[in-house]
């Protein structure tokens, strides 16, 4: 491993602590501070800790405990690892971190909203840097290379089957305001996984040419031609491809209604893009 990977990794790992301590002072902060449940390895700890009064970060370390021997045989060993550093820091945090009240409030909605957030945003950072904090993403791992089940149904049941005994333990309004949090976390993750949402966009016109001159003069982004051919007209055409932020959108349109009126224009969700050439904020 040269100087350049070695940093590149030192980066990573330094960025997965702070993930994980971002994720543990969500927990405590928020979630905890609210009285609320959770979903995984850490609902059960947070179950645990309010039933039987046990450190959650240390119930959440020994929970994890024989997931990891399970994964180690199963699992990329490098994904174990960031996985094992960043859980050892979460774990670690929880605890340190108990009691703190970042903010002087009982509203289980305010609780729900700004744990899932932030909670999002530090789990999300651990995701994209190729960890994660244990819990069900080992299990949803070995499930998906042993029975080619999708991750997302298995965590799925799995947290259903943990939200049924927080419905039961801590009562139907909690366990409500709960699943508010897990969906304030998952939409946040998203975002950190996958950056700001961009939009894909096909055109079919007559006048390709001059329209692909003025969305990289006008727009400022690039396009693809493809070759096309009407199925009714058997006339043969360029099909254009762009990928442009939310906002060059509407100036997208506009371009398009200027040069050709009767242009075929397809706009369609582009939850992640890769690749040189395209950065959504520039």
């Amino acid at each position: 491993m040269n100087r350049k990977d070695m940093a590149r990794e030192t980066i990573n790992m330094i960025g997965i602590m702070l993930g994980a301590l971002i994720t543990a002072f969500s927990v405590q902060g928020f979630i905890v501070a609210a009285g609320l449940a959770g979903g995984g390895i850490g609902g059960i700890a947070l179950l645990l800790y309010y039933s039987l009064g046990l450190p959650i970060g240390l119930m959440t370390f020994v929970l994890n405990v024989p997931l990891f021997i399970l994964g180690w045989k199963e699992v990329n060993r490098r994904f174990i690892a960031k996985t094992l550093l960043g859980l050892g820091v979460f774990a670690l945090s929880l605890d340190l971190l108990q009691g703190i009240r970042p903010l002087p409030f009982e509203d289980l909605f305010l609780g729900a909203l700004y744990g899932g957030i932030i909670g999002g945003v530090g789990s999300g950072l651990v995701y994209r840097l190729g960890g994660s904090l244990g819990g069900t993403d080992i299990i949803a791992k070995v499930v998906q290379r042993k029975f080619g089940l999708a991750m997302g149904s298995t965590q799925l049941l799995l947290n259903v089957v943990i939200m049924l005994f927080s419905w039961a333990m801590l009562g139907p309004k909690v366990a409500l305001y709960t699943l508010v949090s897990m969906y304030a976390f998952s939409k946040t993750v998203d975002l950190i996984q996958g950056g700001l949402p961009a939009k894909a966009v096909t055109i079919i016109s007559s006048q390709s040419e001059v329209l692909v001159d003025r969305i990289i003069k006008d727009v400022g982004r690039g396009a693809t031609f493809l070759q096309g051919r009407g199925a009714y007209s058997a006339e043969e055409k360029n099909v254009i491809i762009c990928v442009v932020g939310l906002t060059e959108l509407g100036r997208l349109k506009q371009v398009v209604r200027e040069v050709d009126d009767k242009a075929f224009m397809i706009v369609q969700n582009a939850s992640e893009v890769l690749g040189q050439g395209f950065m959504i904020n520039d």
